[in-house]
C-alpha cells in the first residue's frame, strides 16, 4: 500500500468522523503495522490535518486501542448475523458470541471463517498486530494476551456443546488451526480455499 496524498475533507458529524478515522486506521495498520504507520498517514487519508485528527484521538496508542475495539465490534456483529443471532451489538458480544447463543464451537468457527473470508483487511490487522505484540513493549501486548485467554475460554465453553472429549484441548487446536490457515491464505504465495480447507480441518477436530 502506497502512502496516500491528502484527500479533500468531507463534512461529517463528530461521531461519523471518529468512526471513519478508525476504519482508515485499520487499513493503515493492516498494511504497515503499528510501528510503520503514522498519524500523518491517517490524517492524509482522511483529508484532515494531524492536529484535526488529534482532536479526536490523543495519539498512535489510543488510535491502536480504539481501532482494535472497533474491529472487534465489526467482527462480532458480522459473525452473530451470520449465525442468525439477533438483537445484539458489539458491546453485548464483548464477552463472546458463544455465551449468547446455543451453537457449538464447530458452527461458531465455521461462521467466523466464512465471515473473515470476506474481510481480509481485518484478518490481516489481527495477524500482523498479534505477531508484533509478542514483544512485551508493544502497546497491544496485554490486549492480545487477554484476547487469547478469553477466546480459549469461550471456545472451550462452546466445544462442550459439540460433545468433544476434551473441550479445552479442542479449543487450543481449533484456534491454532484457524490462525495457521489464515496466515497461509493471507500470504498469497498460492491460492488457498480458506473456507473449504477450514471445513476439512474442523471436520477432523470435531467430527
Amino acid at each position: 500500500m502506497r502512502r496516500r496524498t491528502p484527500s479533500p475533507t468531507k463534512r461529517m458529524s463528530a461521531e461519523d468522523r471518529r468512526r471513519h478515522i478508525l476504519d482508515t486506521t485499520i487499513s493503515c495498520i493492516s498494511q504497515f503495522g503499528f510501528w510503520g504507520f503514522t498519524i500523518r498517514d491517517v490524517a492524509d487519508a482522511e483529508g484532515i490535518t494531524e492536529a484535526g485528527l488529534l482532536y479526536y484521538f490523543s495519539g498512535k496508542e489510543e488510535l491502536l486501542v480504539e481501532a482494535l475495539k472497533h474491529a472487534d465490534r465489526i467482527n462480532q456483529i458480522a459473525i452473530a448475523e451470520h449465525l442468525g443471532v439477533e438483537g445484539v451489538t458489539g458491546d453485548v458480544l464483548a464477552d463472546g458470541i458463544a455465551y449468547h447463543c446455543d451453537h457449538g464451537l464447530k458452527a461458531i468457527l465455521n461462521a467466523t471463517v466464512e465471515t473473515n473470508a470476506a474481510r481480509p483487511e481485518l484478518v490481516r490487522l489481527y495477524t500482523l498486530l498479534e505477531s508484533e505484540a509478542l514483544s512485551q513493549d508493544h502497546p497491544a501486548h496485554e490486549y492480545f494476551e487477554a484476547r487469547e485467554i478469553n477466546l480459549l475460554k469461550e471456545y472451550a465453553f462452546a466445544a462442550k456443546r459439540d460433545g468433544v472429549a476434551d473441550p479445552e484441548r479442542t479449543a487450543v487446536q481449533a484456534l491454532s488451526a484457524m490462525e495457521g490457515l489464515q496466515l497461509r491464505w493471507l500470504n498469497g504465495a498460492r491460492e488457498v480455499d480458506f473456507v473449504g480447507e477450514w471445513k476439512a480441518l474442523i471436520d477432523l477436530l470435531i467430527p
